[in-house]
């Protein structure tokens, strides 16, 4: 089994001035063992991207498309754990969520059964199955002419899976990072499991504009 670098990783491309960091302390604050790297603008230019004529055209679309393009690449070349910006931890991360080769959990089982969460996945580096997905991307002349989710997000990630038939990655239940869906359905976890993380929804609510000024605490 291939090592996961204890390393958190969040995207925020565009206005920086609105980056969440209420919502990214959070993560920084729980798990003082981790290094947590932000990846923003200067990254996005500056790194040698493999996808980068994809990213530039779905900065067009949607910004969050281009940060699940990115997602994909920095776990293949660094590894590590990539997690929503408009995350919210909620207790320390526990050694045995990442005892695999690759992880990541449901988005929702009753309101999007089967649909693997793109928010929160993590890899060791240089993973055959994220390299597959940033080379298949490569290979596609557009992903800008679908919606970012269906293209390159949480849709991608699953067809992918479902594929390629990728064994070795752990599925984990939504209510771990995900306990309330943005829908009606399936709204709320009200169990006494484990919950390390909420996820706002910035994108799909359209709350970005605002996240940066809520109390998480």
């Amino acid at each position: 089994m291939s090592h996961i670098p204890r390393v958190i990783h969040t995207i925020w491309v565009g206005d920086e001035s609105k980056r969440p960091d209420n919502c990214i302390d959070t993560w920084r604050r729980l798990n003082p063992g981790w290094e947590l790297k932000v990846w923003g603008n200067a990254e996005l230019a500056s790194t040698p991207w493999v996808n980068h004529k994809h990213m530039q055209a779905m900065s067009q679309r949607e910004l969050n498309g281009v940060a699940d393009l990115m997602r994909w690449e920095i776990l293949w070349r660094e590894g590590g754990f990539v997690v929503d910006a408009d995350s919210i931890c909620r207790r320390p991360l526990e050694p045995w969520l990442f005892e695999c080769d690759a992880m990541a959990c449901w988005e929702n089982e009753v309101a999007r059964p089967g649909l693997i969460a793109a928010g929160y996945v993590a890899s060791a580096p240089r993973n055959p199955f994220f390299a597959k997905m940033v080379q298949d991307l490569l290979n596609q002349p557009h992903v800008d002419n679908r919606l970012a989710w269906q293209s390159v997000g949480p849709l991608y990630l699953t067809e992918c899976h479902r594929l390629w038939q990728y064994d070795r990655l752990t599925i984990w239940p939504s209510h771990f990072f995900i306990p309330r869906h943005f829908s009606a359905v399936g709204a709320g976890y009200g169990g006494s499991g484990h919950v390390f993380a909420d996820q706002e929804w910035g994108s799909t609510l359209g709350t970005y504009d605002e996240l940066h000024k809520k109390a998480v605490a």
